[in-house]
């Protein structure tokens, strides 16, 4: 497997996981996101499956948010 196939292997995977996330969401689950507007869930099931540029904003956000779980910083900020 050469450089570029792992990357998109590494895209795939990252997508899968935030869809699973998402999936897991309530059905009346919205997310806004700056001046870009507010989502359903369905419409953020659509961005991520598309990796437009809604879709890859959401899929870093929770990334973010994994990241900041599995360091600690997450807690450590609600703890303050």
């Amino acid at each position: 497997m050469n450089k570029q196939e792992s990357e998109t292997a590494k895209e795939k995977e990252l997508k899968e996981l935030v869809l699973a996330r998402i999936g897991v969401m309530p059905p009346n689950y919205k997310l806004s996101i700056g001046n870009k507007g507010t989502f359903t869930k369905e419409e953020i099931i659509n961005h991520i499956k598309e990796r437009d540029e809604i879709g890859n904003q959401i899929i870093g956000i929770e990334m973010n948010f994994i990241k900041a779980l599995m360091s600690g910083k997450l807690l450590e900020t609600l703890n303050r």
